[in-house]
């Protein structure tokens, strides 16, 4: 009789266990109404140069890959779920050498990755906003920060991206 007492309670416990599992990548995409981000985006530059980027599953969407390329740039970066937590880390790199770590969070309902880059010239912190644009489009606004990491406004660079 004990051993089905015993059953019964570790049967109950996993099931608790199981019904609260921990929010996964694409839950946390869902709910920051980021899927439509997904896919491949075309700027155009103010000096009339092209800059792509494209933002793509992998790893059985537990990894988002972020690949950006400008005219003299190219970076990639790649977006995790923190087990036993609701931050969603980036850690990226560049062809330059440039090692890259920040955050995604929501901030006044935009998508915001603030960014610490270390480089052989030193350390530079900035935030990139990503919002819909109207049409379809998507505006990536780069910002660099003050020292208690807030946004400075204006924007230091607007990019306005169409799919390709």
């Amino acid at each position: 009789m004990k051993t089905k007492k015993l059953f019964v309670v570790l049967a109950a416990c996993l099931l608790t266990w199981t019904s609260q599992a921990q929010q996964t990548l694409s839950d946390l995409v869902q709910e920051a109404n980021a899927g439509w981000m997904m896919g491949s985006w075309k700027a155009t530059t103010d000096e009339g140069g092209t800059f792509t980027l494209g933002f793509s599953w992998d790893l059985d969407k537990h990894v988002i890959v972020l690949h950006g390329k400008g005219d003299d740039m190219e970076f990639k970066g790649y977006s995790v779920l923190e087990p036993g937590s609701a931050e969603v880390t980036y850690i990226g790199f560049d062809a330059r050498g440039a090692v890259s770590k920040g955050k995604w969070g929501m901030e006044d309902n935009e998508l915001v990755l603030r960014v610490e880059s270390r480089t052989d010239r030193g350390t530079w912190k900035m935030a990139a906003v990503f919002t819909a644009a109207s049409g379809g489009g998507l505006n990536l606004r780069l910002h660099r920060l003050d020292d208690w990491g807030g946004l400075i406004t204006p924007e230091q660079t607007l990019l306005r991206f169409k799919k390709s």
